[in-house]
């Protein structure tokens, strides 16, 4: 079942303050489509977790949202030049890729 683009997960409950505040710039700058390696060490940072189970369901959230987006972005950008195309696909293996999505990563590496 894929999620509905409208709406968003939930910032996971057990994340501390830090990595929320961090969860919420990294979907703003998706939301702002702002592709770059900046965005990508937002990602890394929220990546960063003591907790086991807090990790896994911050990199649960971020899969899903990171679905969702790039399934719009990809409707956005089908009329775009090759290289504008190319470098947001770039960005978007790399960021699958740095939470652990290898399916994900693998489609889009694909595409690419």
């Amino acid at each position: 079942m894929h999620p509905n683009p409208k709406s968003q997960p939930p910032i996971p409950s057990r994340m501390s303050e830090s990595v929320s505040q961090q969860f919420s710039l990294f979907r703003s700058q998706i939301k702002s489509r702002r592709f770059d390696d900046g965005t990508l060490r937002i990602l890394e940072s929220v990546l960063v977790s003591k907790d086991v189970r807090s990790f896994l369901e911050v990199r649960s959230s971020l899969r899903e949202f990171m679905r969702s987006e790039s399934l719009s972005v990809i409707r956005e950008i089908a009329e775009k030049n090759v290289e504008h195309k190319i470098l947001i696909l770039d960005f978007f293996v790399r960021a699958f890729a740095l939470a652990g999505d290898v399916e994900a990563r693998n489609f889009y590496s694909a595409l690419s």
